[in-house]
């Protein structure tokens, strides 16, 4: 119960403050969330409540779900640390992070994360003139069929695994997340860090730290998650099925990073003020009422998933968060971007 009560402000905001000695490096950020649908949780009358105090979580992570397979020829090999950069600049890190007693599916070493940043990156091109800056590394492999000739060089993105010692409850929050990387090391000063984590938040299926700052230029979230094992209708193992087509894992990570960014900004034209759930994102209705029916359950930045990231658009009328005509902040001059 007292995990409820103090979530209270969230239900109510869909956000809550950076608390008091957390590692957050701004008291100007919040934490923004993506939803699983109304309904699609065991008590449907209180999806919101209980995306917000796990009530139909209890930290199980089991899954009787089918795992995806091996994706290319080749295993990727896993490193526990930060591989050296290929290229100076702003970079967005990737982290498997694995709580104690947490089934590891080796999602890095399989393709199946690889192909997940690679295809939001697709996804980013068709919508925009932009990609995300990814962290990358080469590495040498041999195929079997060719023995005799020189080993071929593949360029991966760059995935840092970590087994915690953290339980999966432990590991539920953006800031709880931000803390142990924070306590490993991975806080570099030109990086931004998205977490695939395998723990269950209920009917949250990601979050990011989202600043409340409406000015442009001025980017200051460096956290974010996708929680594997969270309600069923988050889909959040849903992986994009290779390199060029996201869907609904992807979802969940596009718009946390997005929130990184600062997008929505509460100016927006469609930020969701009067809503139960959300700043930081785009609505027109009432959301936990009739989110099919709202114009703009087809953007990335809808509070819930909804639909895979290949069938979302990215701030379609250029008014709100991409390319908008007001002076506050602009996903287009994000510093984690770059020309494709």
């Amino acid at each position: 119960m007292k995990r409820a009560l103090l979530l209270i402000p969230a239900l109510l905001t869909g956000l809550a403050a950076a608390p008091s000695g957390a590692a957050s490096p701004s008291q100007d950020l919040a934490v923004a969330r993506t939803f699983a649908p109304p309904g699609s949780l065991d008590d449907g009358h209180l999806a919101i409540a209980s995306a917000l105090t796990r009530l139909d979580a209890q930290g199980e992570i089991a899954s009787d779900d089918p795992l995806p397979g091996q994706r290319y020829p080749w295993r990727i090999p896993r490193s526990s640390a930060d591989r050296p950069d290929e290229r100076s600049g702003r970079l967005l890190h990737f982290v498997y992070l694995v709580p104690a007693g947490a089934p590891d599916d080796q999602f890095d070493e399989k393709g199946i994360l690889e192909d997940s940043a690679r295809s939001m990156n697709a996804w980013m091109r068709q919508q925009t003139p932009k990609q995300w800056r990814l962290d990358t590394f080469t590495f040498e492999w041999d195929d079997p069929e060719t023995i005799e000739e020189d080993p071929i060089s593949i360029n991966a993105v760059d995935f840092t695994f970590i087994r915690s010692t953290k339980s999966d409850d432990q590991l539920d929050s953006v800031s709880e997340v931000e803390a142990e990387l924070i306590a490993l090391g991975f806080n570099q000063s030109n990086k931004r860090y998205l977490s695939y984590v395998a723990a269950n938040a209920g009917g949250v299926c990601g979050d990011a730290w989202w600043t409340l700052s409406p000015q442009a230029g001025a980017f200051d979230g460096k956290y974010s998650d996708v929680y594997l094992y969270s309600s069923s209708g988050c889909r959040a193992r849903d992986f994009a099925p290779n390199a060029t087509q996201p869907f609904f894992t992807e979802t969940i990570a596009m718009q946390e990073m997005i929130h990184n960014d600062g997008a929505v900004p509460m100016s927006a034209p469609h930020n969701c003020l009067v809503s139960l759930l959300a700043y930081g994102h785009v609505c027109t209705g009432p959301l936990n009422v009739t989110p099919n029916l709202d114009p703009e359950s087809t953007d990335v930045m809808f509070p819930y998933v909804g639909l895979p990231l290949n069938q979302k658009f990215l701030d379609q009328d250029r008014l709100d968060y991409y390319g908008h005509p007001f002076p506050t902040r602009d996903l287009e001059q994000g510093l984690y971007l770059e020309n494709a």
